[in-house]
């Protein structure tokens, strides 16, 4: 399918493109890394649900197990950190450093009252950065140890306050995602993890930001941009504009039931569906959920209200892009079960590819799976 800006476009069109630019359709990056590298920056508030949803856009042959993806987190060939917006993404080494810059500020009025609820601020801040600091200077530390860190130092970071302390740390650039200890998570110091490189203006960052979002994510709106990078409706609006200067005609206009979307014409310029159906098993906070605005009514069958269930507490289950219905890992040592919550009945070959999508899940966890299937809960 040919875009410009006389096209006109359906939900399921949409879904279509989205799904192959997000690479849940002819992936084409060769690993975990590469795949936050070309997303800039991938929601990541659930450790091994996120990692998944790493593994699942690179090609069946070459999709990294489990350990892998956390061998590679533990290189820090991929971070984990706070930043865009007060949650939890995947980043690259090469872009955390300017994405921390564009971002902090913006981080920082969003978590002021809580700075000020839990007494980090002033002095009290200062004197726990570093303290931080000087800890991670010796190495990767867990949150135990820099809790301990604080507490001899005379400045104890009880509770909130501590989670807060870390969260200042990432966004000044002190602390960041270090290698796992066991099965407890550490931080290390920024510099380590992170190469050097100049600052950039504002503008120039916010454009490169917008410009690859477009390209990973598209089609979307300003305000999809909005959404996701936690910038204002402003700033994405210029944002959009010069990305599609700095494109060079690369970015193209498709309308979507009367609203303009914008998609790179390289990854959106067609649209080859692979023999359906084919069923995702997507964890909740995925970039094809969250990396665009609610009330995202392309996600949800006819009938069946986005404004009914704009959160996903289950992961989500979906079928050629729409949800129909939950899914849950329950990982223990040496077994797994992956827990299903249809909304209605599937047809056989439905089944077929459920099947197949559970034992990907099963091939990524390394361990048996058991299915435990809910009724249809209409």
């Amino acid at each position: 399918m040919a875009t410009g800006r006389d096209v006109t476009v359906d939900l399921a069109t949409l879904r279509s493109l989205r799904l192959r630019v997000q690479g849940l359709r002819a992936p084409v990056d060769a690993s975990a890394p590469e795949v936050v590298r070309r997303f800039v920056a991938v929601q990541a508030q659930e450790f091994l649900p996120s990692q998944w949803g790493l593994a699942q856009r690179i090609p069946e042959g070459r999709r990294p197990d489990a350990a892998a993806v956390a061998a590679a987190i533990d290189a820090g060939e991929i971070l984990r950190t706070h930043v865009l917006r007060p949650t939890w993404h995947y980043v690259h080494p090469a872009d955390a450093r300017w994405l921390m810059e564009l971002s902090a500020e913006r981080v920082h009025r969003q978590n002021a009252l809580y700075y000020r609820r839990t007494g980090v601020e002033g002095e009290v801040a200062a004197h726990g950065l570093d303290v931080l600091a000087e800890s991670l200077a010796g190495g990767h530390r867990t949150r135990a140890e820099l809790v301990s860190a604080l507490e001899s130092a005379g400045t104890p970071m009880p509770g909130l306050a501590f989670t807060y302390l870390l969260m200042l740390a990432e966004l000044e650039r002190v602390a960041i995602s270090g290698a796992n200890a066991g099965k407890q998570r550490t931080y290390a110091a920024f510099d380590e993890r992170v190469p050097p490189s100049p600052p950039r203006p504002r503008d120039e960052a916010l454009a490169e930001l917008a410009e690859r979002f477009i390209a990973s994510r598209g089609p979307a709106t300003a305000h999809d941009f909005a959404a996701w990078s936690g910038f204002t409706l402003t700033d994405a609006r210029r944002a959009f504009a010069d990305a599609a200067d700095r494109a060079g005609g690369q970015f193209e206009t498709i309308d979507v039931e009367g609203t303009p979307h914008h998609v790179d014409a390289a990854s959106g310029a067609s649209v080859t569906d692979a023999p359906g159906p084919v069923v995702d098993l997507l964890q909740a906070y995925d970039e094809y959920i969250m990396g665009y605005a609610p009330p995202r009514d392309y996600l949800f069958p006819p009938g069946r209200s986005s404004n009914a269930a704009p959160e996903f507490p289950m992961h989500a289950l979906v079928v050629d892009g729409v949800l129909a219905g939950r899914w849950a890992p329950v990982v223990a040592a040496r077994t797994a079960t992956v827990k299903l919550a249809p909304w209605r009945e599937f047809s056989p070959v439905e089944e077929r590819a459920l099947a197949a999508s559970v034992a990907e899940v099963e091939r990524f966890l390394g361990t048996p799976v058991t299915v435990d299937r809910a009724p249809v809960v209409e």
